[in-house]
C-alpha cells in the first residue's frame, strides 16, 4: 500500500511538471532556434530600370521580378541556408534599420529553389514584435492611423524549408517619398523566420543588419 501511494505521488509531480518543461522548451526554441542552420546573406540596392538586372544576378531567371511602377528603389536580397529541418516554411522579411522600430518593407516577389513564390502575411507572425526587441516594426499597429485604418503592406517572401535551399526576393520601401536607401548591408535588417506545417511561427533570426 505505502508503495503505490509513493507511485502515485511520482506520478502527479511528473504530470504537474510537464507544462513546465514544455514552456521552457519552446522559450529555448524562440531563443536559439535558428542557431544550428548555416546562412549567408547577399543584398543590393537597385531601381526599377535595373531590377531585372540584379535579381538575375542572384538567382532568378529572366523575366520573373517585377515592381510597382511608382518605386523609385528596390531592396533585392538572397538568402541562402544549409542544415534546416525539412519541415514547414521560411519567410524572409526586410525591414528599414534607420528608424525606430525598424520600419517593414514591402515584398514584392521573390525566387526560391523551388521556383517563383510571391508575398504573403499572416496574422500569425504579429507574435514576433513582442518576441524580438529588432521584430518590433512588424506589429501592426505601426501601420494604423487614429482613424483605424491599416496600410501595412504583405512584408513577407516565403520558401519550403528544406534542409539546403535559397530564394532570392525583392522588397521597396513604403510611405509617401521614402528616404532612399544607401548602404543595402548596413541599413536594412533582414530576418529569417521559420514557421511551421500549421503556420505557428516557431522562431526568428537576424541574419543581415
Amino acid at each position: 500500500m505505502k508503495r503505490a501511494v509513493i507511485a502515485g505521488a511520482t506520478t502527479a509531480v511528473v504530470l504537474a511538471a510537464t507544462p513546465a518543461a514544455v514552456h521552457l522548451r519552446r522559450e529555448q526554441e524562440w531563443a536559439h532556434g535558428g542557431d544550428d542552420v548555416t546562412v549567408a546573406v547577399s543584398s543590393e540596392l537597385a531601381t526599377p530600370a535595373t531590377l531585372a538586372q540584379v535579381t538575375e544576378r542572384w538567382g532568378a531567371p529572366p523575366g520573373e521580378a517585377t515592381t510597382l511602377m511608382t518605386a523609385e528603389q528596390v531592396f533585392v536580397v538572397r538568402v541562402t541556408w544549409s542544415g534546416a529541418t525539412p519541415t514547414g516554411s521560411f519567410q524572409v522579411v526586410a525591414l528599414d534599420a534607420r528608424v525606430d522600430p525598424p520600419r517593414i518593407l514591402a515584398a514584392d516577389g521573390g525566387w526560391a529553389s523551388n521556383g517563383a513564390t510571391g508575398s504573403n502575411w499572416s496574422s500569425a507572425y504579429e507574435e514576433l514584435a513582442s518576441r524580438y526587441h529588432w521584430l518590433r516594426g512588424v506589429a501592426a499597429a505601426n501601420y494604423t492611423d487614429a482613424n483605424g485604418m491599416n496600410s501595412m503592406p504583405t512584408a513577407a517572401v516565403g520558401a519550403p524549408a528544406a534542409d539546403s535551399g535559397s530564394v532570392t526576393a525583392w522588397f521597396r520601401p513604403i510611405g509617401t517619398a521614402p528616404v532612399p536607401l544607401r548602404d543595402a548591408a548596413g541599413e536594412v535588417i533582414v530576418a529569417l523566420i521559420k514557421v511551421d506545417d500549421d503556420g505557428e511561427v516557431r522562431w526568428a533570426r537576424r541574419v543581415a543588419g
